[in-house]
C-alpha cells in the first residue's frame, strides 16, 4: 500500500512538473510570436503561436479565453499572410467560442466581430460583413467606448456601408470615426490623415462635392503642418498640467521654429511659445552646461537660444526615455544647422564657429567633445552646481 502511495506522489509530481513546463514554454512561445508578428514574419509567428495553442489546449482546454485570444491572433496572421479564407475561420471559431462561453454583448466580443467583418469583406461578402459590424457598431454605442477600437470599428463600418451604396450612413460613421481619432490622436496624425481621404471620397459618393473639396484642403493644411509645423496661439502656461496639454502643440512649434528662416512670419510668436512653454513643462528639461554659458548671455544668439530649446524639446517628446546625453547632443547639433542656414541674418557666432570647424575636420572628435561636455555638465549637476536653467522674463 505505501509503495502505491509513493509511485501515485511520484507521478502526480511528475505531472505537476510537466504542467510547469507547459507553462514556461506557453510564455515563450508568446514572447516570440509576438516578436515575429511585430517583425512581420507572419509564416513564423503562425507557426509559433499554433504550438502555443495546442500547448494551451492541453493545460487549460479549447474554451479556454487563452485559447480564444491566440484564434484571435492566428486569425490575424492568416489575414497578413493573404489569406483571409482561413483568416474568416479562425476569426468565427474565436468569437462563436467567446460569445458561447463568456460574453456575447461585451466590446472585446465587438472587436472580434469587427475582425471578422473585415475578413467578409476582403473575400467579397458584403452582406455578412455589414452584419458583423453592424453588431459591433451596436456594442460599442452601448458602452459608450468613445475610444481608438470604437474609431477602427466606426471606420470598418463605414467604409463597408460605402461599398453597398449606402453612401449617407458612410458619412455618418465615418464623421464619428474621425472626431474619436481626433480626440484620441489629434489631427496632426498620419491615422487622422489617411481617415479623411476616405471621408473625401464618401462625402464625393454623396454628392457633396463642397465637402469633398473642403476635407481635401483641410488634409493638405494638416499634411503641411505635420511637416513644417505650426504656431499656436500664445496663452498662460501657469501650470505643469498646463502645459503638458499643450505638448502636441508645443512640438509643432518647435518644429515650426526649426523649419523656416529667422525672418519668416511668426518666429517671434513661436519664440515666445517655446520659451514660456518649456519654462513650465513637466515632460523637458532644457538643460545648459559651461560651454554655452558663453554665448547665451548674448542678446544677438537668443535665437539659436531658442533653436536649442526646441531641439531639446522635439527630442525628448519623441523618446521614451529620454536620454539627456543624447538630448544634449541633439540640441547642439540642431542649433548649429540652424545656425549655419541662418547666420547671413544675424551674424557669426564665434563659439557656433569653432563647434562647425572641428566637425568639418572630425565629426567624430566633434561628438567626442559634445560627450564630454555634457559628461562635465552632469557631474557638476550631480555636485548641484548646476540646474535647469531659468531665464527670467
Amino acid at each position: 500500500m505505501k509503495k502505491f502511495l509513493i509511485t501515485m506522489l511520484l507521478l502526480c509530481a511528475a505531472s505537476n512538473a510537466m504542467t510547469q513546463d507547459n507553462r514556461v514554454t506557453i510564455t515563450a512561445l508568446d514572447s516570440i510570436g509576438i516578436a515575429q508578428f511585430r517583425n512581420k514574419q507572419y509564416d513564423e509567428a503562425l507557426a509559433t503561436f499554433q504550438k502555443e495553442l495546442e500547448l494551451v489546449k492541453q493545460e487549460y482546454g479549447e474554451n479556454d479565453s487563452v485559447c480564444i485570444q491566440l484564434l484571435a491572433t492566428i486569425s490575424r496572421c492568416y489575414f497578413r499572410q493573404n489569406t483571409p479564407s482561413k483568416a474568416l475561420e479562425m476569426g468565427l471559431k474565436a468569437a462563436e467560442t467567446y460569445a458561447t462561453h463568456y460574453n456575447d454583448s461585451n466590446v472585446y466580443y465587438a472587436n472580434l466581430l469587427d475582425n471578422n467583418a473585415l475578413y467578409y469583406s476582403s473575400i467579397n461578402k458584403l452582406e455578412e460583413a455589414e452584419k458583423c459590424s453592424d453588431k459591433a457598431v451596436a456594442i460599442h454605442f452601448n458602452h459608450f467606448s468613445n475610444d481608438r477600437d470604437m474609431a477602427a470599428t466606426l471606420a470598418h463600418a463605414a467604409e463597408i456601408k460605402y461599398h453597398l451604396g449606402k453612401q449617407k450612413e458612410a458619412v455618418a460613421l465615418q464623421e464619428h470615426a474621425l472626431n474619436l481619432i481626433e480626440n484620441d490622436e489629434g489631427t496632426h496624425s498620419q491615422h487622422y490623415l489617411n481617415e479623411l481621404d476616405y471621408m473625401k471620397t464618401y462625402y464625393e459618393g454623396t454628392g457633396n462635392s463642397t465637402k469633398a473639396q473642403e476635407t481635401d484642403s483641410l488634409r493638405a493644411k494638416l499634411k503641411n503642418e505635420m511637416d513644417y509645423g505650426y504656431v499656436p496661439p500664445l496663452i498662460k502656461f501657469d501650470t505643469a498640467e498646463k502645459c503638458r496639454e499643450h505638448n502636441a502643440d508645443a512640438f509643432y512649434c518647435c518644429r515650426y521654429y526649426l523649419k523656416h528662416y529667422l525672418n519668416a512670419d511668426k518666429m517671434n510668436v513661436a519664440a515666445q511659445y517655446i520659451f514660456t512653454w518649456s519654462m513650465r513643462s513637466p515632460d523637458v528639461s532644457v538643460e545648459f552646461g559651461a560651454p554655452e554659458s558663453k554665448w547665451m548671455g548674448n542678446e544677438k544668439n537668443t535665437p539659436y537660444l531658442i533653436a536649442y530649446m526646441a531641439a531639446c524639446t522635439l527630442y525628448a517628446l519623441s523618446n521614451d526615455p529620454v536620454e539627456l546625453d543624447q538630448q544634449y547632443s541633439k540640441g547642439i547639433t540642431d542649433m548649429l544647422n540652424y545656425y549655419t542656414a541662418n547666420k547671413e541674418l544675424t551674424g557669426e557666432v564665434p563659439e557656433f564657429e569653432e563647434y562647425l570647424k572641428l566637425h568639418k575636420k572630425s565629426p567624430d572628435k566633434f561628438f567626442e567633445r559634445l560627450a564630454k561636455d555634457y559628461e562635465a555638465f552632469a557631474k557638476a549637476k550631480g555636485q548641484g552646481k548646476v540646474g535647469k536653467v531659468k531665464v527670467e522674463n
